[in-house]
């Protein structure tokens, strides 16, 4: 069996933002307008890979905690929308 590549698709730089999570602000992209997002985003030179989606709607539940856990591990991260969910992506 053959591991088919993964594109990866470029993020302008001109549409990143920040995202308020608690006491965090995090790098956040808007990409409802996208018809199709890749499991790997390239932003600023960096790769970034989906680890995890949380609903919009509630994600202040459980998404602190799990930013937290991810930046203790030195993780970069880039968070983006998509309809009603956030995506979570990591380098």
């Amino acid at each position: 069996m053959v591991a088919e590549q993964v594109e990866v698709q470029q993020v302008d730089k001109s549409l990143l933002g920040r995202l308020e999570l608690g006491v965090d602000e995090l790098p956040y992209v808007d990409l409802n307008d996208w018809p199709f997002i890749s499991t790997k985003l390239e932003l600023n030179s960096v790769v970034f890979t989906f680890d995890r989606s949380f609903p919009i709607k509630g994600y202040s539940a459980i998404m602190p905690e799990y930013i937290s856990d991810l930046k203790a591990k030195s993780r970069k991260i880039l968070v983006v929308e998509r309809p009603e969910r956030y995506y979570v992506y990591v380098a």
